[in-house]
């Protein structure tokens, strides 16, 4: 409520004033929460004058390199533009192909094979086209009477080439003038490509469709399958490269995908950018403070961290000179309250805590004052001797009004100059 409060006196005096209101100044979730004549900006949730820009597309030089940025070497093909739109990039050089012998996105020499060589080599050998350790690929013999002519099997003039075949077995085909069983490939596939799938006689054998949403594709055992939905979204990856359905896959960067600035792509997941990332527990607390900086009677440090979902807390430790000065922390940024635990430790390992500003708990055996307001401070004394010995100060952070991922918040931590708490900020 006191933040309504301060928002609406702040407009009425702006308005009073007749001052423009500022681009920026406010945050929106949806059109009504900006002042009238602004408009709430998607890209990052503020209220500007204007409307906002189209997406421009990415061309493909700010493409390729935003892939390379994530170790993923592209040459060509169909890439994401960041409008939810693709970009045809890169112009293979003469007598390559993109994407050839299964290399996505790169150029290279797509090798013959008997199926694609004139149309279909059906005998004798072709030659290759990519060098290799072998010269020739050899394409097989032909049935019966037939001759090998230019690759193709024909039967000579004056030969009836279907003599040879008489009467064949139950299940078998006469095919250029010798029995032929046929396989059924569809007792093995699921599903065929278009084309059919060879039936071992010359014939092709059409399989059952896929269902809705499903795709047939070529599984790791050679043999066509039935797939779901094969998409980067459908598969939970974000971002990167990945293999889905079989296949490699290009599925953008964070930024393209809707994520903001804080994010990078880690394992195929957008997780937030955090120089503190492994600090979700008090044996791997961050220490953020130590040396001349925090061995005075009075200091302060800011840390700016990341919240990463809403059962995160990220612990922190200050090794500081022990005085009788107050301690306080606080969030000077982020999204909303914070819950916020702070202990001091004395040199000789004792809890060092006289008396906190609000609540206390106590966290894996040590006594921490406690507050769900974004400020906490306390007073400390301990029975030190020496005059620079050391004490360790604690400080948790946990969102309390976190929406989704990667909160962003600002921690500052300070002794003051005496011994009594000051009186928590307004907010």
């Amino acid at each position: 409520m006191k933040h309504l409060v301060v928002l609406s006196l702040g407009l009425i005096l702006l308005g009073g004033c007749n001052l423009a209101i500022p681009n920026g100044l406010f945050g929106c979730g949806q059109q009504s929460d900006c002042p009238s004549g602004y408009f709430c900006w998607n890209s990052d949730s503020r209220c500007y004058d204007a409307q906002e820009p189209g997406c421009e597309p990415k061309t493909c030089e700010q493409v390729i390199a935003e892939f390379a940025s994530l170790g993923i070497p592209i040459e060509c093909g169909s890439l994401p533009d960041g409008c939810e739109g693709s970009i045809e990039c890169g112009n293979c050089p003469e007598g390559t192909e993109c994407g050839a012998n299964a290399q996505n996105f790169l150029c290279g020499c797509e090798e013959l094979t008997c199926a694609t060589a004139g149309g279909g080599a059906e005998c004798g050998t072709i030659q290759t086209r990519c060098g290799g350790t072998s010269p020739a690929i050899y394409c097989g013999e032909c049935f019966g009477q037939q001759v090998c002519e230019n690759n193709k099997c024909v039967c000579p003039a004056g030969v009836n080439c279907d003599q040879g075949c008489g009467t064949c077995p139950e299940g078998q085909v006469c095919v250029d003038g010798a029995c032929c069983a046929p396989t059924f490939p569809c007792s093995r596939n699921e599903c065929s490509p278009p084309g059919g799938l060879d039936d071992g006689c010359g014939g092709k054998a059409q399989c059952p469709p896929c269902g809705d949403g499903e795709q047939c594709v070529l599984a790791e055992d050679l043999t066509y399958e039935c797939l779901g939905d094969c998409t980067c979204e459908a598969q939970d990856v974000e971002c990167g490269s990945a293999i889905i359905c079989n296949q490699p896959t290009l599925c953008g960067t964070c930024q393209d995908n809707g994520f903001e600035d804080g994010f990078r792509c880690s394992g195929g997941n957008c997780i937030c950018d955090d120089v503190y990332e492994y600090n979700d527990n008090l044996e791997n607390m961050s220490i953020v403070c130590g040396g001349l900086t925090c061995f005075q009677d009075a200091w302060g440090i800011e840390v700016p961290a990341t919240l990463h979902h809403k059962d995160d807390i990220d612990y922190y430790a200050l090794q500081v000179r022990d005085a009788n000065t107050a301690l306080v922390a606080e969030i000077f940024e982020g999204a909303g309250r914070y819950t916020l635990h702070l202990a001091y430790i004395c040199p000789d390992g004792d809890s060092g805590v006289v008396d906190c500003s609000e609540s206390t708990e106590q966290l894996e055996g040590i006594d921490f004052c406690k507050t769900d307001n974004n400020f906490v401070a306390l007073t400390r004394d301990c029975d030190s001797e020496g005059v620079a010995a050391t004490g360790t100060v604690l400080v948790g952070v946990r969102s309390k009004d976190i929406a989704g991922v990667c909160d962003a918040y600002g921690l500052r931590v300070f002794a003051t100059f005496g011994p009594s708490q000051p009186p928590e900020p307004p907010f």
